[in-house]
This record gives C-alpha cells, structure tokens and sequence, in this order.
C-alpha cells in the first residue's frame, strides 16, 4: 500500500488535531524522530458555529502547507463518545456540532487521506507513555482535569479494547447534590470537578479565576470550597485506581497547570481514599509533563501502532518497567 511505503520515508509526518472544550489545536509529529511541531490554533466556538468539517478540513489543511509536504494520515483527538468502530461521533456534550457526525470517513473524503480518531484523552495518554511522565510503564492511568474530566487507561501502551463508552470518568455518580452534567446527567462528576465550578468560586469570591488557588491560602470560604473541589477530583481518581490498578497514575488538563493548584494536597486526598489494602501497592502519582505537546506524541504513537503492528501481541513483560 501507498501508506506502508511513505511510513518508511524518514520524513514521514502524521497531522494531529486536539479537539478540547475551548480550543482546537493543530500540530505535526515525525514518526521516525518523534520530533513534534504546534501548528494553529482556534477557538472552539468556530466548530459550534459554522461547518464542523469545513472548519476542520481548513485547519488541516493549513498544517499541510506548513509542512510541505503529504502527511501518512491525520490523527482527530475528539472529546465525548464515539461508536464502536471509532469512525463516528456519537455524543460531545462540549462540542453538540460533531453529535452524530461520521468524522473520519467525511475527512477521509475531503483530504484524500486516512484519517482516525481516538478519544482526546487517549491520545494525551498515549504521548505521555511514548515521551511523558507515563514513559513505557505497564499499566497508566491518566486523569484531565479541563473543561470537563476525562480518562485513559493503556496496558502496554494500548487502551483495553472496552465499548465505545469506556473510561467515561468524568459521568460517574459522585455526592447527591442533583447538579445537572453538560452531558444530561445528574450529579456526575463533571459539575463538581472541572473548570465551570472554578469559573462559579471567582465570580462568587471576587477573584480572577488565573489567581483562584492563590487568592483561597487567605480566604476561608473560599478555602473550604477548593477544599470540597479537591475532594471531588480525588474521589474521581482514587475511584479509578481502585477498579484499574495501575502502576502510575498521570493528572493532567489545564486545571492542574493554574497557578497555584494544591497537586500535593491532591495527592493526599486521593492517597486518603484508598483502602489500607492496598498499602504496599499504591501507583505513582505524577503530574503530565508533556501539555498540549502530548498530542501530537500520541498522534504519532497511535499511527506508528497501526502500520507497523496492525495485529497487535502483547509486549514482553521484560520491555517495559511498570513501576
């Protein structure tokens, strides 16, 4: 095939596109280097508001003219849930515009080009096993904090292969509150531990939402919320290991990277939440090394998987140092 030739061109690029809450990112990785470049970025709304692909054929098709030259294929990041085959948008309750949109093979028909998606989260966890905090462990699993929350666990580097609604984090049941989730749902965790509820303490307290973590060390109402917000992003993860037993668990999203953001009170809280059992075999916690750069790695992991390994074995225990 076309593809299986140009793969082995040293050249060889992928484009990747990370479709997130606010913005839309483009970028490029080398399969052979890793080496990764940031490309253009825009704000999500222009996908709310106009033609979902047409936007998305525009945006990869300035990455390309960046290049120069033709990519093997273009990775598609998508937030929400995708169908079985991984071909479609089923639901994005951040992004309504891409609900019920068949992405990959209308992109495919517009580019001339392979195109695949996986889920946003996967493909940030994906990069932070090839390049990040997660680097070749067995077992990872990694945790966003954004917009909303999402989720992703790889077993030697591959997402287990669940349902097309698998590691949906961020719509588990948490505290009783009847808080109403963009998805539809009530009281998942979304309403208790993404970046709406930050945007709600700073206009309620009279803070910026860039110095919220700051400005609570010396306000106590505003302390015990971030406490309560802590609470609820720990019980979300600790729930997580709890029914995954990873050897490393990855927080990452841009609530992490704010200013001033308690990760080690973070850590305690969900060290707190696990059962003593569990004592002598507890995951590393680690914060994502990589941003939005992880991407564009997972991009390249995820289209170097396809070529060169389509029928997938497991990897040799002795490859990988899990903890």
């Amino acid at each position: 095939m076309q593809i299986s030739r140009l793969s082995k061109h040293p050249e060889a690029s992928v484009v990747a596109v990370d479709v997130g809450g606010t913005f839309v990112r483009a970028g490029s990785a080398v399969l052979s280097t890793g080496d990764v470049s940031s490309g253009a970025q825009i704000g999500t709304d222009a996908l709310r508001e106009n033609d979902p692909i047409e936007v998305l054929v525009a945006l990869i098709g300035g990455e390309m003219a960046r290049l120069a030259r033709q990519p093997v294929g273009v990775v598609i990041g998508v937030p929400g849930f995708m169908d079985g085959t991984q071909r479609s948008i089923v639901e994005t309750p951040n992004v309504r515009s891409l609900r019920g949109v068949a992405l990959a093979d209308r992109l495919e028909s517009k580019l001339g080009l392979p195109v695949w998606l996986e889920h946003d989260a996967a493909l940030l966890t994906r990069g932070e096993y090839a390049k990040g905090s997660a680097r070749h462990c067995e077992t990872v699993l990694a945790v966003y904090f954004g917009t909303g929350v999402g989720a992703a666990f790889l077993h030697y580097g591959r997402p287990l292969p669940m349902g097309p609604f698998r590691m949906q984090l961020g719509h588990i049941p948490v505290r009783g509150e009847g808080r109403i989730c963009a998805c539809g749902g009530m009281d998942c965790v979304e309403p208790y531990a993404s970046g709406p509820v930050l945007i709600d303490l700073a206009a309620r307290h009279g803070t910026s939402i860039d110095q919220l973590f700051e400005a609570s060390v010396a306000n106590g109402a505003l302390a015990t919320a971030v406490a309560q917000f802590l609470s609820d992003q720990a019980i979300a993860v600790a729930t997580a290991i709890t029914l995954l037993d990873p050897g490393v668990v990855v927080i990452g999203g841009g609530i992490p990277t704010m200013r001033g953001y308690p990760f080690d009170a973070l850590q305690q809280e969900i060290r707190r939440r696990l059962s003593p059992v569990r004592e002598r075999a507890r995951p590393r916690i680690a914060l994502a090394e990589l941003g939005t750069a992880a991407v564009l790695h997972g991009a390249a992991n995820l289209v170097a998987q396809h070529l060169d390994d389509p029928n997938p074995v497991e990897t040799s225990k002795s490859e990988v140092n899990n903890r």
